[in-house]
């Protein structure tokens, strides 16, 4: 039994040395079995894996295998979406990358087709609904104290229920002064990094831009209904329509604090359902090259199946704003890392009823 104890806190300890490094999935899914077989608690598990980074994506599949299969406490199952969230970008493992013929090029553009459908018209007759958007907020900053800097590791800084109203294909907040025009780009901002237009503006505007600039063909990927199709984009500065607000970042030389306000160039990924031309996941990563230390903005949406008033549709369940930069500074280099990782719940109709009584009576 003690050589058992021993060697799982030799692996432990060796993962924990490679996360100042990258690591793979597979390594990442061994150590959270190795360390649930040692009982590891959930806080201290969540802990050792604040300072994680990986080298490879953590897929909604992965993802959700992961939770099911392990079990996991919330503390841990937060810092793994998180994970996901900042691996969003990187390419998937390549074994859940399926060994299948990729469609020619009819076949593709097909399927862009049906996307482009899904995004100006399904999603546009959603009905009128109510839904809960739960927002947790994460970063990781330099810290200065003396004459020296230290990280301050990614730790929550706090959080925000908001009810969202989505009526006659507008998006409303409970705090939102007016609606944005119809179809009009998500906006984001600092602080207070936040998102709009998951519920279709998002994804119209990334397809509308991209037949100005690129979409083609990537991979397939391993998702729970089987092979899904995604496609590469990028849409250069002078063909973007994607509006990014950002305030603000402190100008190195004059000490004042600059703002960003523009529609800069942008790329990502689209996954696709083959068969229905239904858009499952889409991200897009942009430079804001006017900041200095320059700023790369990411934004995630998952979206899938739920129910309203009884009728199975295609909506947001989780979305995810990042913002990085990174500067050098006493000899070392610095991150800057922000996180909002948002789910959505309790899709239910928005409206009333109403029931009449026939020959009802009154009480004198």
């Amino acid at each position: 039994m003690r050589r058992s104890v021993l060697l799982l806190a030799l692996v432990s300890s060796a993962f924990m040395a490679r996360a100042a490094q990258p690591v793979t999935v597979e390594q990442l899914e061994q150590f959270l079995a190795q360390q649930q077989a040692a009982h590891v608690n959930d806080a201290d598990l969540a802990q050792k894996l604040a300072e994680v980074e990986l080298s490879e994506q953590l897929t909604e599949f992965r993802l959700d295998r992961l939770k099911a299969e392990l079990k996991l406490g919330d503390k841990t199952a937060t810092r793994l979406n998180l994970l996901a969230d900042l691996s969003a970008f990187l390419g998937p493992p390549a074994s859940e990358i399926p060994a299948k013929t990729p469609p020619d090029a009819t076949a593709a553009q097909e399927m862009i087709h049906e996307a482009q459908n899904f995004a100006t018209v399904a999603l546009k007759r959603l009905p009128d609904f109510l839904a809960t958007r739960t927002t947790r907020s994460f970063e990781d900053i330099p810290i200065e104290t003396g004459d020296s800097t230290t990280q301050s590791g990614m730790h929550a800084i706090g959080g925000l229920v908001q009810e969202i109203a989505y009526r006659n294909g507008l998006e409303f907040t409970r705090e939102a002064a007016a609606a944005p025009e119809a179809g009009g780009p998500p906006k984001a901002s600092l602080p207070g990094l936040s998102s709009a237009g998951e519920f279709g503006p998002v994804l119209a505007t990334i397809l509308s831009d991209s037949a100005h600039g690129t979409i083609e063909w990537s991979h397939w990927e391993q998702n729970s209904i089987g092979a899904i199709a995604v496609f590469r984009y990028e849409v250069p500065k002078e063909s973007s329509n994607y509006q990014i607000d950002l305030c603000c970042a402190k100008d190195p030389d004059t000490k004042e604090l600059v703002s960003y306000h523009g529609k800069p160039a942008y790329r990502g990924f689209i996954s696709v359902n083959p068969a229905t031309g239904d858009v499952l996941r889409l991200t897009l990563e942009a430079e804001i090259e006017d900041f200095d230390p320059a700023q790369r903005f990411g934004l995630l949406v998952s979206y899938g199946v739920v129910e309203i008033a009884g009728k199975s549709l295609i909506c947001p369940l989780r979305s995810a704003v990042t913002l990085r930069s990174t500067w050098v500074a006493h000899k070392r280099v610095w991150n800057e890392i922000r996180v909002n990782d948002s789910a959505f719940s309790a899709y239910r109709r928005f409206g009333s009823t109403a029931r009449v009584l026939p020959n009802a009576t009154t009480n004198k």
